[in-house]
Protein backbone atom coordinates (compact mmCIF):
# COMPACT_ATOMS: atom_id res chain seq x y z
CA UNK A 1 0.00 0.00 0.00
CA UNK A 2 2.80 2.41 0.90
CA UNK A 3 4.72 1.86 -2.32
CA UNK A 4 1.70 1.35 -4.54
CA UNK A 5 0.16 4.69 -3.57
CA UNK A 6 3.34 6.61 -4.41
CA UNK A 7 5.33 6.44 -1.19
CA UNK A 8 9.02 7.26 -1.61
CA UNK A 9 10.31 3.79 -0.75
CA UNK A 10 11.67 0.68 -2.42
CA UNK A 11 10.52 -2.93 -2.55
CA UNK A 12 14.00 -4.41 -1.97
CA UNK A 13 13.95 -3.64 1.77
CA UNK A 14 10.62 -5.37 2.45
CA UNK A 15 11.52 -8.41 0.33
CA UNK A 16 14.82 -8.68 2.22
CA UNK A 17 12.85 -8.77 5.49
CA UNK A 18 10.39 -11.30 4.05
CA UNK A 19 13.24 -13.51 2.80
CA UNK A 20 15.08 -13.26 6.11
CA UNK A 21 11.91 -14.11 7.99
CA UNK A 22 11.32 -17.13 5.78
CA UNK A 23 14.90 -18.30 6.37
CA UNK A 24 14.41 -18.01 10.13
CA UNK A 25 11.10 -19.88 9.86
CA UNK A 26 12.78 -22.78 8.01
CA UNK A 27 15.53 -22.88 10.63
CA UNK A 28 12.90 -23.15 13.39
CA UNK A 29 11.08 -25.97 11.60
CA UNK A 30 14.34 -27.87 11.09
CA UNK A 31 15.54 -27.28 14.66
CA UNK A 32 18.84 -25.74 13.55
CA UNK A 33 21.43 -24.02 15.74
CA UNK A 34 21.64 -20.24 16.16
CA UNK A 35 24.65 -20.10 13.82
CA UNK A 36 22.81 -22.06 11.12
CA UNK A 37 19.71 -19.91 11.61
CA UNK A 38 21.83 -16.83 10.92
CA UNK A 39 23.15 -18.39 7.70
CA UNK A 40 19.60 -19.22 6.54
CA UNK A 41 18.43 -15.72 7.46
CA UNK A 42 21.19 -14.24 5.29
CA UNK A 43 20.44 -16.66 2.45
CA UNK A 44 16.77 -15.68 2.53
CA UNK A 45 17.68 -12.01 2.44
CA UNK A 46 20.09 -12.60 -0.47
CA UNK A 47 17.47 -14.49 -2.45
CA UNK A 48 14.91 -11.72 -2.04
CA UNK A 49 17.24 -8.90 -3.04
CA UNK A 50 18.96 -10.87 -5.81
CA UNK A 51 15.62 -11.67 -7.44
CA UNK A 52 13.79 -8.33 -7.14
CA UNK A 53 16.82 -6.22 -7.99
CA UNK A 54 17.80 -8.73 -10.70
CA UNK A 55 21.35 -8.86 -9.42
CA UNK A 56 22.28 -12.33 -8.13
CA UNK A 57 25.86 -11.56 -7.12
CA UNK A 58 24.90 -8.14 -5.76
CA UNK A 59 22.15 -9.68 -3.64
CA UNK A 60 24.58 -12.15 -2.09
CA UNK A 61 27.24 -9.54 -1.32
CA UNK A 62 24.62 -7.16 0.06
CA UNK A 63 23.28 -9.79 2.47
CA UNK A 64 26.66 -10.71 3.96
CA UNK A 65 27.62 -7.03 4.39
CA UNK A 66 24.52 -5.20 5.48
CA UNK A 67 24.12 -6.61 9.00
CA UNK A 68 27.43 -5.14 10.13
CA UNK A 69 28.28 -1.65 11.34
CA UNK A 70 31.87 -2.22 10.25
CA UNK A 71 32.86 -3.04 6.64
CA UNK A 72 33.17 -6.78 7.28
CA UNK A 73 31.68 -9.91 5.74
CA UNK A 74 29.69 -12.72 7.30
CA UNK A 75 32.05 -14.93 5.31
CA UNK A 76 30.47 -18.22 6.42
CA UNK A 77 27.28 -17.17 4.70
CA UNK A 78 28.75 -16.06 1.38
CA UNK A 79 28.47 -19.38 -0.51
CA UNK A 80 24.91 -20.15 0.75
CA UNK A 81 23.92 -16.58 -0.13
CA UNK A 82 25.30 -16.92 -3.65
CA UNK A 83 23.43 -20.22 -4.15
CA UNK A 84 20.20 -18.77 -2.77
CA UNK A 85 20.48 -15.53 -4.74
CA UNK A 86 21.23 -17.23 -8.07
CA UNK A 87 18.39 -19.73 -7.55
CA UNK A 88 15.91 -16.98 -6.66
CA UNK A 89 17.05 -14.83 -9.58
CA UNK A 90 16.73 -17.77 -11.99
CA UNK A 91 13.17 -18.61 -10.89
CA UNK A 92 12.16 -14.93 -10.81
CA UNK A 93 13.59 -14.36 -14.29
CA UNK A 94 11.88 -17.46 -15.67
CA UNK A 95 8.52 -15.98 -14.63
CA UNK A 96 8.99 -12.23 -15.16
CA UNK A 97 11.62 -12.11 -17.92
CA UNK A 98 15.34 -11.40 -18.01
CA UNK A 99 15.39 -7.70 -18.79
CA UNK A 100 17.65 -5.91 -16.28
CA UNK A 101 16.15 -3.39 -13.88
CA UNK A 102 18.20 -0.60 -15.48
CA UNK A 103 19.54 -0.36 -19.02
CA UNK A 104 23.13 0.79 -18.66
CA UNK A 105 25.11 2.28 -21.58
CA UNK A 106 28.55 0.78 -22.24
CA UNK A 107 30.85 3.11 -20.36
CA UNK A 108 34.61 3.20 -20.93
CA UNK A 109 37.42 4.32 -18.63
CA UNK A 110 40.61 5.37 -20.41
CA UNK A 111 41.91 8.39 -18.45
CA UNK A 112 43.45 7.54 -15.04
CA UNK A 113 43.50 11.25 -14.15
CA UNK A 114 39.69 11.12 -14.07
CA UNK A 115 40.01 9.14 -10.84
CA UNK A 116 40.50 12.52 -9.13
CA UNK A 117 36.97 13.48 -10.17
CA UNK A 118 35.61 10.16 -8.94
CA UNK A 119 37.37 10.81 -5.64
CA UNK A 120 35.54 14.14 -5.45
CA UNK A 121 32.27 12.34 -6.18
CA UNK A 122 33.00 9.89 -3.36
CA UNK A 123 33.50 12.75 -0.90
CA UNK A 124 30.29 14.38 -2.13
CA UNK A 125 28.41 11.10 -1.63
CA UNK A 126 29.72 10.89 1.93
CA UNK A 127 28.68 14.45 2.78
CA UNK A 128 25.18 14.10 1.33
CA UNK A 129 24.93 10.69 2.99
CA UNK A 130 25.44 12.32 6.39
CA UNK A 131 22.62 14.75 5.58
CA UNK A 132 20.37 11.87 4.50
CA UNK A 133 20.97 9.79 7.63
CA UNK A 134 20.51 12.76 9.97
CA UNK A 135 17.31 13.84 8.19
CA UNK A 136 15.94 10.29 8.19
CA UNK A 137 16.49 9.63 11.89
CA UNK A 138 15.64 13.20 12.86
CA UNK A 139 12.27 12.82 11.15
CA UNK A 140 11.76 9.46 12.88
CA UNK A 141 12.42 11.03 16.30
CA UNK A 142 10.07 13.90 15.47
CA UNK A 143 7.22 11.52 14.58
CA UNK A 144 7.84 9.51 17.76
CA UNK A 145 7.31 12.66 19.83
CA UNK A 146 3.92 13.38 18.27
CA UNK A 147 1.15 12.68 20.83
CA UNK A 148 -0.86 10.61 18.34
CA UNK A 149 -1.73 6.96 17.77
CA UNK A 150 0.86 5.09 15.69
CA UNK A 151 -1.62 4.41 12.88
CA UNK A 152 -2.13 8.15 12.36
CA UNK A 153 1.54 8.97 11.86
CA UNK A 154 2.00 7.29 8.43
CA UNK A 155 -1.15 9.09 7.30
CA UNK A 156 0.37 12.44 8.26
CA UNK A 157 3.62 11.49 6.53
CA UNK A 158 1.70 10.46 3.41
CA UNK A 159 -0.28 13.70 3.40
CA UNK A 160 2.92 15.76 3.70
CA UNK A 161 4.47 13.73 0.86
CA UNK A 162 1.40 14.31 -1.30
CA UNK A 163 1.59 18.07 -0.73
CA UNK A 164 5.28 17.99 -1.60
CA UNK A 165 4.54 16.02 -4.78
CA UNK A 166 2.25 18.84 -5.97
CA UNK A 167 5.44 20.83 -6.56
CA UNK A 168 8.00 18.05 -7.17
CA UNK A 169 6.14 15.00 -8.57
CA UNK A 170 9.44 13.19 -9.20
CA UNK A 171 9.65 12.28 -5.50
CA UNK A 172 6.80 9.75 -5.78
CA UNK A 173 7.48 6.03 -6.04
CA UNK A 174 10.79 4.19 -6.17
CA UNK A 175 12.25 6.59 -8.73
CA UNK A 176 14.03 4.09 -10.97
CA UNK A 177 12.55 5.77 -14.06
CA UNK A 178 14.41 8.97 -13.22
CA UNK A 179 17.62 7.00 -12.72
CA UNK A 180 17.16 5.52 -16.20
CA UNK A 181 16.61 8.99 -17.67
CA UNK A 182 19.81 10.20 -15.99
CA UNK A 183 21.75 7.20 -17.36
CA UNK A 184 20.58 8.22 -20.82
CA UNK A 185 21.72 11.80 -20.18
CA UNK A 186 18.20 13.21 -20.51
CA UNK A 187 18.00 15.25 -17.30
CA UNK A 188 19.10 18.83 -16.60
CA UNK A 189 21.71 19.49 -13.92
CA UNK A 190 19.42 21.58 -11.69
CA UNK A 191 16.60 19.04 -11.94
CA UNK A 192 18.89 16.27 -10.69
CA UNK A 193 20.02 18.42 -7.76
CA UNK A 194 16.44 19.23 -6.79
CA UNK A 195 15.38 15.57 -6.97
CA UNK A 196 18.39 14.47 -4.88
CA UNK A 197 17.51 16.85 -2.05
CA UNK A 198 13.74 16.43 -2.32
CA UNK A 199 14.04 12.63 -2.31
CA UNK A 200 15.78 12.81 1.08
CA UNK A 201 12.81 14.66 2.57
CA UNK A 202 10.25 12.49 0.75
CA UNK A 203 11.85 9.23 1.92
CA UNK A 204 12.06 10.49 5.49
CA UNK A 205 8.38 11.46 5.41
CA UNK A 206 7.40 8.07 3.99
CA UNK A 207 9.44 5.63 6.07
CA UNK A 208 10.28 7.56 9.24
CA UNK A 209 6.58 8.18 9.82
CA UNK A 210 5.96 4.42 9.85
CA UNK A 211 5.34 3.58 6.21
CA UNK A 212 6.29 0.08 5.06
CA UNK A 213 9.05 0.38 2.51
CA UNK A 214 12.79 0.10 1.99
CA UNK A 215 15.55 2.70 1.81
CA UNK A 216 17.47 0.77 -0.86
CA UNK A 217 15.76 2.24 -3.92
CA UNK A 218 15.58 5.84 -2.64
CA UNK A 219 19.27 5.69 -1.71
CA UNK A 220 20.16 4.62 -5.25
CA UNK A 221 18.02 7.41 -6.71
CA UNK A 222 19.61 10.06 -4.49
CA UNK A 223 23.08 8.78 -5.36
CA UNK A 224 22.26 8.66 -9.07
CA UNK A 225 20.95 12.25 -9.07
CA UNK A 226 23.99 13.47 -7.12
CA UNK A 227 26.31 11.60 -9.50
CA UNK A 228 24.51 12.94 -12.55
CA UNK A 229 24.71 16.52 -11.27
CA UNK A 230 28.39 16.04 -10.37
CA UNK A 231 29.16 14.59 -13.81
CA UNK A 232 27.37 17.41 -15.60
CA UNK A 233 29.28 19.96 -13.50
CA UNK A 234 32.58 18.17 -14.13
CA UNK A 235 31.95 18.24 -17.88
CA UNK A 236 31.49 22.03 -17.70
CA UNK A 237 34.47 22.69 -15.43
CA UNK A 238 36.89 19.97 -16.61
CA UNK A 239 35.85 19.03 -20.17
CA UNK A 240 39.19 17.41 -21.00
CA UNK A 241 39.08 15.17 -17.92
CA UNK A 242 35.44 14.07 -18.08
CA UNK A 243 35.03 11.23 -20.54
CA UNK A 244 31.29 10.54 -20.10
CA UNK A 245 29.24 12.46 -17.51
CA UNK A 246 26.58 9.73 -17.53
CA UNK A 247 29.03 7.30 -15.95
CA UNK A 248 28.92 9.39 -12.78
CA UNK A 249 25.26 8.44 -12.38
CA UNK A 250 26.22 4.78 -11.98
CA UNK A 251 29.19 5.50 -9.72
CA UNK A 252 27.08 7.89 -7.63
CA UNK A 253 24.52 5.14 -7.01
CA UNK A 254 27.22 2.81 -5.72
CA UNK A 255 29.10 5.42 -3.73
CA UNK A 256 26.11 6.90 -1.96
CA UNK A 257 24.54 3.58 -1.02
CA UNK A 258 27.88 2.16 0.10
CA UNK A 259 28.21 5.01 2.58
CA UNK A 260 24.71 5.13 4.05
CA UNK A 261 24.33 1.32 4.26
CA UNK A 262 27.89 0.53 5.43
CA UNK A 263 28.15 -1.86 2.48
CA UNK A 264 31.20 -0.81 0.41
CA UNK A 265 31.35 -3.92 -1.80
Amino acid sequence: VTIGTGGSAGREGPIAQIGAGFGSFVATKLGLTTADRRILLLAGMAGGVGATFRSPLGGALFAVEVLYRDPEFEHEGLIPCIISSITAYSLFGAVTGWKPLLDTPHFHFNHPAELLLYLGLGVSCALLGVVYVKAFYGMRDMFRLLPLDDWLKPAIGGLALGLMALFIPQVLGSGYGWVQAALYGKMALWVMLVIALAKIIATSLTISSGGSGGVFAPSLVIGAMLGGAFGASAEILFPTLTQDPRAYVLVGMAGFFAGVANAPI
